[in-house]
């Protein structure tokens, strides 16, 4: 036993020193320099990336190589010429090809392979975990002369995501400067700030579903109500894509992303002068009865949260007591409503045009973990309108995905999944006694053919991936991730999975246009209106004796007019 042991703990120190000596080769290698910027090394796979522009794909890039003059290599060779015949060529670049790095390390020969992306990459360098720490964030985007370093604090964020044994990780970001005051920075042509966050899409094994679902809604959404008070409000969070490292390790594909919050949504600001609140916002951290607008206890404004509802804006520690009575006097309403209340009095608590896209966005996507929770209920001045709107946030369980399922597939993920809404705002509209049905329905109908057409949607969902694939990202991500248990130990096959994703939003659409949003003025039920719904329209309108009949009240106003018989002509003619 003695000498088994004896063994084992040899063989510990022989791996061990070889890790040793992998990871000093690695450390000298990031010091290797193109065109004066750092490549970026991953001390798992021996991989060095560099970010370069799209327009140097597919042809031969020169550029200066150069080694840190503390670097302790000798004898080195990139791509089979010698550093001093400075400047090297690497021929015909495209996505996934690698250059060898020849080096003697440690009097040791040394190989690693060199790669280009378009992407911009980032680099964390710093001891992460659940709480910030310090670290030194370097962004390269390709073209640029130089790098640019910037102080941090970064922790691990998330909730699902950021359970025991997860390993793509996503990250909160706060810029500081010297002195550990915020420091806002403009990145990737997004907005100025000092807060940011790395999106990992963990679970999803196509990698775009956050990035696509958000921009769907960024540009579909009807606008706020407050829209001419704040005209930059955006009701979600732009992302950009970039390949990441963290301590020395290749993490991935990323989105950079915006934060929702005041700077983002324009509510109005906080008078700390007369210490008076007026804009609103609070996020649903977690499903309950309370975010499902079903019950409403009473509420403690020296709480930051109400049940599930978390106050975002003012800050709970520099604003309190807070007003949780607004949020409270919201859910009171729709617990104890019925549908003849809601039909009267919804539109003085919720701002009902962008209560009915979200809607119609949830039905699309089936996002099981947005109907509740994950939103931003926002109120713009509270002593002025106590509407809530609405800002998206986390949208990556959607568009096919289930991910308590073992293969994320399961019920839910199916494109003929009967969605019924838990949210008893959105559920309302489902009712064809609500007012607000109908209108949902033409909405839908309008969005089928812009937004949310076959050919949008799925030029969209391309449109993401492309990059990810002609930069080569989708190789490495594949390479790092497939078959962790971050993805229940499935392969991971991004191509594929965005194939899937456009055969299941054209099923998901057949579905919803023959089912719940099926057209007003579809008299026959065969999907399509046609001169034959508008003929028995005609034949209600010319019938004095007929009785009223809602599937004719295409404007839902209570009677059969000629404006529905217009509305049916302009569907057929496909200007609504």
């Amino acid at each position: 036993m003695k000498t088994i042991a004896t063994w084992h703990v040899r063989m510990l120190s022989q791996c061990m020193a070889l890790a040793m000596l992998l990871l000093c080769s690695l450390q000298g290698l990031g010091q290797l320099y193109i065109d004066g910027r750092q490549a970026m090394a991953d001390t798992q796979s021996n991989i060095l990336l560099y970010t370069i522009p799209r327009e140097c794909f597919g042809h031969d890039f020169t550029a200066i190589v150069q080694v840190d003059t503390t670097s302790q290599w000798s004898n080195i060779s990139v791509n089979g010429q010698s550093l001093s015949s400075n400047p090297i060529t690497f021929g015909d670049v495209e996505a996934g090809k690698s250059y060898l790095v020849r080096a003697i390390v440690a009097h040791r020969p040394a190989v690693f392979r060199l790669q280009f992306t378009f992407l911009p990459i980032m680099n964390l360098q710093g001891d992460f975990g659940n709480d910030y720490s310090a670290a030194t964030v370097t962004l390269l985007e390709p073209g640029a002369q130089s790098s640019q370093d910037m102080g941090a604090l970064v922790k691990w964020r998330g909730g699902y995501t950021n359970g025991a044994g997860r390993h793509k990780r996503n990250y909160s970001i706060k810029f500081v400067d010297e002195n550990g005051e915020k420091q806002n920075h403009k990145l990737l042509g997004m907005r100025r700030d000092n807060h940011w966050k790395l999106d990992a899409a963990q679970v999803d094994r196509s990698r775009v579903r956050n990035r696509v679902a958000t921009d769907l809604w960024l540009d579909m959404a009807t606008e706020p109500y407050y829209i001419d008070q704040a005209p930059d409000a955006l009701m979600g969070a732009r992302g950009k894509p970039v390949e990441v490292f963290a301590s020395g390790a290749y993490m991935g594909i990323y989105h950079l992303l915006e934060c929702i919050d005041r700077k983002q949504v324009q509510v109005r600001k906080w008078d700390e002068d007369t210490e008076q609140t007026y804009g609103m916002m609070w996020n649903t951290t977690r499903w309950s009865d309370v975010t499902a607008f079903k019950r409403s206890p009473y509420y403690n404004n020296n709480s930051n949260a109400y049940d599930n509802f978390v106050v975002e804006y003012p800050d709970f520690d520099d604003v309190h007591p807070t007003h949780h009575e607004h949020m409270y006097n919201a859910v009171f309403f729709m617990a104890n409503s019925s549908v003849a209340g809601f039909n009267s009095r919804a539109h003085t608590y919720f701002d009902m045009p962008v209560v009915i896209d979200y809607a119609i966005l949830n039905q699309l996507l089936t996002s099981i973990d947005n109907e509740v929770n994950n939103i931003y209920w926002v109120i713009y001045d509270r002593l002025q309108d106590r509407k809530l709107t609405i800002a998206v946030w986390d949208l990556d369980w959607s568009l096919g995905t289930d991910r308590n399922s073992p293969t994320f597939r399961g019920e839910r993920a199916m494109p003929t999944y009967d969605f019924e809404f838990s949210s008893r705002v959105l559920n309302m509209l489902q009712d064809p006694r609500c007012i607000y049905h109908k209108p949902m329905v033409l909405r839908y109908w309008q969005l089928r053919h812009t937004w949310l057409s076959l050919e949008s949607l799925a030029s969209r969902v391309n449109n993401a991936v492309e990059p990810l694939v002609a930069s080569g990202a989708v190789l490495r991500e594949q390479a790092r991730w497939s078959g962790d248990s971050d993805i229940n130990g499935l392969p991971l096959d991004i191509v594929a999975e965005k194939d899937y994703i456009i055969d299941w939003i054209g099923e998901r659409l057949s579905f919803l246009d023959r089912t719940l949003m099926r057209q007003v003025c579809d008299v026959n039920g065969d999907g399509g209106i046609t001169v034959a719904d508008v003929t028995t329209i005609v034949t209600h309108l010319l019938d004095k004796s007929s009785s009223y009949d809602a599937q004719l009240d295409v404007d839902g106003d209570g009677h059969i007019t000629i404006n529905d018989l217009n509305i049916a002509y302009s569907i057929i003619l496909g200007l609504n």
